[in-house]
């Protein structure tokens, strides 16, 4: 399905690998780039055009895009599209376009994954995924969660299981790395994030990977690790620090003040990364903002450490006291890792 679809005006930004986004509201059209960052094209005047494609689009996968059914979801192996129609998008037409292919983005020399930390903290957080560590990422759209997850995922040995969990598929692990045990299920109306859990627990996974906690499921994620399963998957937090809140608020009847759920959180997640993104001007700056590993001491009370810290400026950065030193390089005992 749109496989060889003509995009038209859109074709060559489609095209461009160093493009990910591209997303039109009726007035501009909008370009996500990893080099340049965002910005509108101008001037832009082929609204005409853009008309004509979206039911162009709507035409050739033969789904209804109307008053009655305004709301128009399609994929293919390296795109997602959603449309929505002036009947609730009263800006105008919306169509959002995000590119999803089977490569990890991140092996990019300038904006790849020494721009984003130390080597210290990239080498660390490898180690800890060899180590079957579980890791949740959290950041705004745009900061590349999906990403940085495909890239934690490489570091994933080929004999152990991975079974992704996703209503769209962007991890493309069994595509990236064919030879590895793996199996990717994709979310669906009859086919649920928790059916979704529970079925894999049935596969014998070494690792559960989805490509993001927002609902009830979590609890079936928790009681997955509670049977040795590992995991790896995005949350939307404020921080690394509020993970755990954030988890709690995402179940059921949730209660902020339940200590016994965040102590079982801090017990079952190891670490929580918080990506950010921002433009300097000339190019788009993604980085860890923060790496902290949470922990339940022997008093059974809830630890969170911080590993790294970056501040707004990118300019502070704050090293745990418990890192092993420069000579090391690997972390060993002090993040137990072992």
């Amino acid at each position: 399905m749109l496989e060889n679809f003509d995009f038209g005006v859109i074709q060559s930004y489609v095209d461009d690998p160093l493009i990910t986004d591209i997303n039109y509201n009726g007035r501009q059209c909008w370009i996500d780039h990893l080099r340049k960052g965002r910005y509108p094209l101008a001037p832009f005047d082929a609204h005409e055009a853009m008309q004509i494609l979206v039911y162009k689009i709507a035409n050739y996968v033969n789904l209804p895009f109307n008053a009655t059914s305004p709301v128009l979801e399609a994929e293919t192996e390296s795109l997602r599209i959603s449309l929505l129609h002036p009947s609730i998008a009263k800006g105008g037409l919306s169509l959002s376009l995000r590119k999803t292919p089977a490569v990890c983005r991140l092996h990019d020399a300038e904006t790849g994954i020494k721009a984003y930390a130390p080597e210290w903290v990239i080498v660390l957080l490898q180690e800890a995924v060899k180590h079957r560590k579980n890791i949740l990422v959290s950041g705004l759209p745009g900061s590349g969660k999906t990403e940085f997850v495909k890239y934690l995922m490489e570091s994933i040995p080929a004999h152990e299981r991975v079974i992704t969990i996703e209503d769209s598929l962007e991890l493309r692990y069994g595509d990236i790395h064919p030879t590895k045990d793996h199996v990717m299920l994709k979310v669906q109306e009859r086919f649920g994030y928790e059916q979704a859990i529970k079925t894999s627990l049935r596969q014998r996974p070494d690792w559960i990977c989805v490509s993001e906690v927002r609902g009830s499921e979590i609890m079936y994620l928790l009681q997955s690790i509670s049977t040795g399963t590992s995991l790896i998957s995005t949350i939307h937090a404020e921080s690394a620090c509020a993970i755990p809140a954030r988890m709690l608020m995402l179940m059921p009847g949730f209660d902020l003040n339940n200590q016994s759920l965040l102590t079982m959180i801090h017990d079952c997640i190891d670490f929580g990364i918080h990506l950010e993104v921002s433009h300097d001007g000339q190019k788009v700056v993604r980085s860890i903002r923060e790496l902290v590993q949470f922990k339940i001491n022997e008093n059974y009370e809830q630890e969170k450490k911080t590993i790294y810290q970056c501040d707004d400026k990118n300019k502070t950065i704050r090293y745990s006291s418990l890192f092993p030193s420069k000579k090391s390089k690997v972390p060993r005992t002090p993040l137990d890792l072992q």
